[in-house]
């Protein structure tokens, strides 16, 4: 009985699946990864809660020092001070964002990160990204999945998506890319 009732109830899941799996798209329009993990500031960055105590802005070397993350080489590197042009919004305290693009074996990722004035500015970014806005692709991405995570006053994006028809295993490839974030234990030591 209990199998019946299974079988009865995929049919009307099936739809519901495709659509958080496979949508690249909010109901705004904007593309955005079929699954999206955001972490909030913990007490481990509060050393670097305000811009103010680690004013040195972000270099590109600083946050992609390596050629590759994993699997995937580094296409292109990009410092601006323009960080509504990453998200297509304005951002609140945003003084810089840094974006790399990487590609490998059936996968395209991206990582940006964004200099804030404070830590309060950096979690309601990564609420922003959980709930409404996400960053303009710098390639054609399917849905693909992404982790947001501010750290103090910096919030880190990384999104991996497949290429083609391939369909590999993302979860090495984005942890991969959360490398690029580093950068900020670093910084922590270095006050």
């Amino acid at each position: 009985m209990r199998v019946g009732l299974m079988m009865r109830a995929v049919p009307v899941l099936a739809p519901v699946l495709v659509m958080v799996l496979a949508g690249c798209s909010g109901a705004d329009g904007v593309a955005r990864p079929g699954t999206v993990r955001a972490e909030i500031s913990s007490a481990i960055y509060a050393p670097i809660e305000q811009q103010r105590v680690d004013a040195a802005p972000l270099t590109e070397q600083e946050v992609f020092p390596a050629a590759a993350l994993g699997v995937m080489k580094r296409e292109s590197v990009t410092l601006t001070a323009d960080c509504g042009a990453a998200v297509a919004a304005d951002v609140d305290g945003c003084t810089q964002v840094v974006r790399g693009l990487f590609r490998g074996p059936e996968l395209v990722g991206q990582v940006a990160v964004f200099n804030l004035g404070d830590v309060a500015q950096a979690d309601a970014l990564v609420h922003r990204f959980r709930e409404e806005l996400f960053l303009t692709p710098l390639a054609s991405e399917r849905a693909g999945t992404a982790m947001v995570r501010a750290m103090g006053h910096f919030v880190a994006v990384s999104w991996v998506s497949a290429e083609g028809d391939a369909k590999p295993d993302l979860a090495e490839p984005l942890a991969a890319l959360d490398q690029a974030s580093r950068f900020v234990q670093a910084r922590i030591l270095a006050l």
